[in-house]
């Protein structure tokens, strides 16, 4: 790096932290911050003496407050709140919450500046020679990108996903002083495990920005779905490769409904939630590769083929068959209510921390364990139980990464959705036969049910 990108760098880092300080100040978290330990001003992130007369806990003060904070702080920061709001047992269930309001619709950007983005992306000849038309009020609005209806020359009707502008950029300043963030809270609270966290948060992030990747990620989703014993049932985008770039990727429209506009515990509505749970147990338990947002809007039901589709594949998670065969320990122990073996499966799925002792981990699981006997599965919704098992990890200072947190959200996820279409849908009875035939291809057949020591 030459001395003057060195310079307008660090300048650029040190007005991004300027905003950060404000904001922060400005919507009362530095207060609380300040209590734990940590300050937030002109130097950035440093470790201070404890504020005991700020009685402000984080877990009751943080929650409208950080999620105002994150909002106006923009794409990053909103990632980032959405990823504390899948982890309560970090932050608590009043703040995590409150942080769940990041989910929704993010205010779009004006269509000359999309324009533009596309215009620079593919080159004004391209765009003169390709687009037909394209509507000016965005299909949706996300953190990093948003969409536009848009019909080519060749009469073909596309959604047009357009990286918003100078995304790239905050964010790679975002992450270099979130890191720097991270780093203080990890000597302060090395229990957290808080630098593998943001590792993966980074990585995810930036995967993100690039829609070339979700381009190869819909060529591997077809890939493992055309197997003689894959789910025919489910439908993947099409994309044109003539118009990809990194900030833009053109995609195939599907048809169908979404799945909030089926109603309820009807026959097509069973369907689609069967169909739905099935595609994302397989998409985990058997390919290793899995959809990490499956919510109602990106879920589609095709009554003509009976078929569901899956769009925006931007955000997924990878697994290895060593992670596919611990989870699927867990989820069996959970099935078969086994104490000895839920204990030992979860703690070979996290990472232990120091002072972590497997004797009360056991015992702080064997009371979860007896309220699953007393009440049974179908009693207590899966969400609740993976809930209570986080909680009980994390008081254990066992640190769950990412990518099984992302795993188990969008098992969460796709449950809560099936359960709206069909009241009697159960992942856990889905899931039973999924999980065997996974474990099939570890174990001895005679021994699936006999796990491992």
């Amino acid at each position: 790096m030459g001395t003057f990108s060195w310079f307008k760098k660090s300048a650029l880092l040190f007005i991004r932290s300027q905003e950060i300080s404000y904001c922060f100040s400005r919507y009362g978290v530095a207060g609380s911050l300040t209590s734990l330990g940590v300050e937030l001003s002109k130097r950035g992130f440093a470790k201070v003496r404890k504020r005991k007369d700020l009685a402000i806990p984080l877990d009751s003060v943080l929650g409208k407050n950080l999620a105002l904070t994150f909002a106006e702080l923009g794409p990053t920061f909103i990632k980032l709140g959405q990823l504390m709001a899948q982890r309560p047992e970090w932050v608590g269930e009043p703040v995590a919450s409150e942080l769940r309001i990041l989910f929704d619709r993010v205010p779009p950007n004006s269509f000359r500046q999309i324009e533009k983005i596309l215009k620079s992306e593919w080159g004004k000849k391209k765009y003169a020679d390709s687009i037909l038309k394209i509507e000016k009020k965005p299909l949706a609005s996300a953190s990093l990108s948003q969409t536009h209806i848009a019909r080519l020359k060749d009469g073909r009707e596309v959604v047009l996903k357009i990286q918003k502008p100078g995304i790239e950029r905050i964010v790679s300043l975002d992450l270099m002083l979130i890191e720097s963030g991270v780093t203080v809270l990890e000597t302060l609270y090395p229990k957290l495990n808080l630098k593998m966290a943001f590792m993966d948060f980074k990585d995810a992030t930036l995967r993100e920005l690039d829609y070339r990747e979700e381009a190869k990620n819909i060529d591997r989703f077809k890939k493992n779905n055309s197997g003689l014993f894959s789910n025919s049932s489910v439908v993947f985008p099409d994309y044109e490769k003539s118009l990809l770039t990194k900030c833009v990727i053109a995609l195939e429209p599907l048809r169908g409904k979404k799945a909030t506009d089926i109603k309820a515990n009807s026959r097509v509505a069973k369907r689609a939630a069967v169909i739905g749970v099935s595609a994302v147990l397989e998409q985990i338990f058997e390919h290793g590769f899995f959809h990490a947002d499956p919510h109602a809007g990106n879920l589609f039901f095709m009554e003509d083929s009976g078929k569901v589709g899956f769009i925006d594949l931007g955000l997924v998670g990878q697994l290895e068959a060593e992670d596919r065969k611990k989870f699927s320990k867990v989820m069996l122990a959970i099935i078969r209510r086994d104490r000895k073996e839920l204990s030992k499966a979860i703690y070979q799925l996290g990472v232990p921390g120091k002072t972590t002792h497997f004797d009360q981990f056991e015992a702080d699981v064997e009371k979860l364990i007896s309220e699953l006997r007393n009440v049974g599965l179908k009693n207590l919704p899966i969400n609740k139980i993976v809930d209570r098992l986080f909680k009980i990890a994390h008081k254990n200072q066992i640190f769950i990464p990412n990518r099984y947190a992302l795993m188990i959200r969008s098992c969460l996820m796709i449950d809560g959705l099936a359960k709206q279409l069909d009241s009697q849908s159960s992942l856990m009875g889905l899931a039973a036969p999924v999980i065997a035939k996974s474990l099939v291809r570890s174990y001895n057949p005679f021994r699936i049910f006999r796990l491992s020591k």
